[in-house]
C-alpha cells in the first residue's frame, strides 16, 4: 500500500468556535474519502478570554512541536484568518520550516485587507515575507489570488475553493415559508439591512412566511432591533442553530440571503445552493464567482436595502423562478464546489509539495 502523505493541520477548535473556516475543517476532517493523505488536528485557538486563548494555543505549539522533533508530519496545513491568526500562524510556520518540513497556509480572513491597510509599512514588508515563505499559499477565489500577489507578487499561490458535501438530488421544495440567513450576526454580514427591508414589505408578505436569522455574534442587537421595527411576528428566530433543528430550517427555506458587506467565499452560499434553495447576496469579492446575477441567484449592491426588498418580494412571489435557480445552482456546486473535488485537488496539492 502507497504510504499516505502526513498532514498536520492546524486551526480554530471545532468544538468551541464557530463560522466558515471551521466548517471548512470539518468538512475536512469528516470526509471519508482521503485516499492519499492522513490528516492530524491540533486546534490552536479558541474562543474565550485572552487568557484562554493564549493557553490554547501555547498547548497546540507544544504538541506540534513534538510531532515536528519526533518526525510524524511531511506537511503543516495552517488555516488562517487575520489579525492574531496571522501572526499565530507566522511562527508556526517558521517553526515548521526550522524543522524543514513544508507548510501551506490556507487563507480564509474575509476581513484580510482591512487588516493589511491599518499595517506600518514595516509589519506590510513582514506580511509580504511570510506569504513569499509560505511552500503553498491556498486562497478561495482568483479575485483573492490577485489580492494576495499585490501583497507578495513571489508567493506561490494556488486557487481552492470552499467545497460543501453535496446531496444526490435536490430536496422536495413545494412546501417552504421560511426566508433564512445563514452566518455571524452583525453589520458587517447585513442583518440590520435584511431587517430594514423586511420591515418595508412586511405588509405584502404573506403571513404564513418567517425570517430566520441563523447565527452568532451580535444577537442581542439584532433582537433589539427587531423589537425597534415591531417584525417580532415576522422574524420567528435570531441566534444560533444546530443539529436537527438547523436542517429543519433548511429544508423549509424558500431562499437564503446574505447581504455581507466584506467576506471571502461565504461557506453559508455554498450549503444552500447545493441543498437547492435560492440566494440573494452582494457582489463582493468571490460571490460573483458563484452566484451568476439573474441567472442562479441575485446580486445587489451593499447597503442597498430598496433593491433588496425587490429581489426578496420576486422570489417570494415567483415560484418558476426559485424552480430555475434551485436547479441551477445545485448544479453548479455539485460540478465545481463539491467536497470530493476539492480534496482531490488538495491532495494533488500536496504531492506536488512533498516532491
Amino acid at each position: 500500500m502507497e504510504k499516505r502523505i502526513r498532514v498536520l493541520m492546524c486551526g480554530s477548535d471545532i468544538r468551541t468556535v464557530k463560522g466558515g473556516m471551521v466548517t471548512v475543517e470539518k468538512n475536512y476532517l469528516e470526509y471519508p474519502g482521503w485516499k492519499k493523505a492522513e490528516i492530524t488536528f491540533i486546534p490552536t485557538h479558541t474562543e474565550g478570554n485572552p487568557l484562554k486563548k493564549c493557553l490554547c494555543f501555547a498547548g497546540g505549539w507544544r504538541k506540534i512541536l513534538g510531532c515536528l522533533i519526533r518526525k510524524r508530519a511531511d506537511i503543516l496545513h495552517l488555516h488562517m484568518a487575520e489579525r492574531g491568526s496571522f501572526y499565530r500562524k507566522a511562527w508556526l510556520l517558521k517553526l515548521g520550516h526550522w524543522f524543514r518540513v513544508p507548510v501551506v497556509i490556507h487563507h480564509h480572513g474575509a476581513e484580510f485587507e482591512d487588516f493589511y491597510g491599518t499595517l506600518s509599512e514595516k509589519k506590510k514588508q513582514y506580511v509580504k515575507e511570510i506569504l513569499e515563505e509560505a511552500d503553498l499559499n491556498l486562497v478561495l477565489s482568483e479575485r483573492l489570488k490577485q489580492e494576495l500577489l499585490q501583497k507578495a507578487p513571489l508567493a506561490k499561490t494556488e486557487v481552492l475553493h470552499n467545497a460543501v458535501p453535496v446531496p444526490d438530488r435536490i430536496p422536495d421544495r413545494t412546501n417552504v415559508d421560511r426566508i433564512l440567513m445563514l452566518g455571524a450576526q452583525g453589520k458587517r454580514k447585513g442583518s440590520y439591512d435584511l431587517l430594514e427591508a423586511v420591515a418595508a414589505i412586511d405588509k405584502r408578505l404573506p403571513e404564513t412566511i418567517k425570517v430566520w436569522m441563523c447565527g452568532d455574534e451580535d444577537v442581542a442587537g439584532v433582537k433589539h432591533r427587531v423589537e425597534e421595527l415591531g417584525l417580532q411576528n415576522r422574524i420567528e428566530h435570531v441566534g444560533w442553530i444546530a443539529g436537527a433543528e438547523r436542517e429543519e430550517c433548511l429544508s423549509r427555506a424558500m431562499l437564503h440571503v446574505l447581504p455581507s458587506y466584506r467576506e471571502g467565499l461565504p461557506m453559508s452560499i455554498l450549503e444552500t445552493m447545493g441543498q437547492g434553495i435560492p440566494n440573494i447576496s452582494t457582489r463582493i469579492a468571490s460571490i460573483p464567482e458563484v452566484i451568476q446575477d439573474g441567472e442562479n441567484g441575485f446580486l445587489i449592491t451593499p447597503g442597498d436595502v430598496e433593491a433588496l426588498q425587490n429581489r426578496i418580494l420576486k422570489l417570494v412571489s415567483e415560484d418558476r423562478l426559485r424552480r430555475e435557480f434551485s436547479e441551477k445552482g445545485a448544479r453548479l456546486i455539485r460540478e465545481s464546489f463539491s467536497l470530493k473535488a476539492s480534496i482531490d485537488r488538495l491532495e494533488h496539492f500536496y504531492e506536488e509539495i512533498c516532491k
